[in-house]
């Protein structure tokens, strides 16, 4: 696959292709099942939706098909760090999430998932000895959730070009999406929020040293 090569160039699929597992270039060779996983997916999608972005950005070429996976891209990236946030929240926090609030982490919501996380990010920087996040950064986090949420309340309308009912998947008023304003946007939003998740782990770590060191007697 060249890099300047379109869809469409390739020859026909044969029955001895290997689709799974290593390859003939160890440059181009993931590893997989290894590590902390959600890490790998979560940046992922990052990096995916970041590098579709900047080559729309620096040639100008493909912006009407490329914008799909860009904005499905990021917007389960922030999907993937708002779970990973209310996990790690819980855990500190010793607060057991209700049957309905299982359900939330188990769908696509970006509304209801961050409705679930704002109310425990100054409980956990309290255990740090923190203020906690200003009120206003949280307000602006708002104002980006709630324009994902109208355009995509179910993290399909970038993924289908329909509904499971067969309309549109899209609002007849978005008519335009500049990706680079976009990208720029959705990149600060995921600076945050993933510094909001090293945050958590640094603080979910110096507990567990604590945990280690009472436990050892040396408290």
């Amino acid at each position: 696959m060249a890099e300047d090569e379109e869809p469409g160039e390739s020859a026909p699929p044969r029955k001895t292709d290997v689709l799974f597992g290593p390859g003939t270039d160890w440059r181009t060779e993931a590893s997989v099942n290894y590590g902390p996983s959600e890490v790998a997916y979560q940046s992922g999608f990052r990096r995916a939706a970041f590098h579709l972005a900047r080559h729309v950005c620096e040639t100008g070429r493909g912006q009407d098909f490329l914008i799909y996976p860009i904005v499905y891209l990021y917007r389960h990236h922030i999907e993937l760090a708002l779970k990973s946030i209310i996990d790690i929240a819980c855990c500190l926090l010793e607060r057991e999430l209700t049957a309905r609030e299982l359900k939330t982490l188990g769908r696509h919501d970006l509304a209801a998932l961050w409705q679930l996380a704002r109310p425990l990010l100054n409980p956990v920087a309290a255990l740090d000895d923190s203020p906690g996040l200003p009120a206003d950064d949280l307000d602006d986090i708002d104002s980006y959730i709630r324009q994902l949420h109208a355009h995509d309340p179910d993290g399909q309308r970038f993924r289908y070009a329909t509904t499971a009912k067969r309309g549109p998947s899209l609002r007849p008023d978005l008519q335009h999406i500049n990706i680079l304003d976009f990208a720029n946007a959705l990149e600060r939003l995921a600076d945050y929020l993933d510094a909001i998740e090293t945050w958590f782990d640094h603080v979910a770590e110096q507990a567990a040293e604590m945990r280690a060191e009472e436990a050892s007697g040396l408290w």
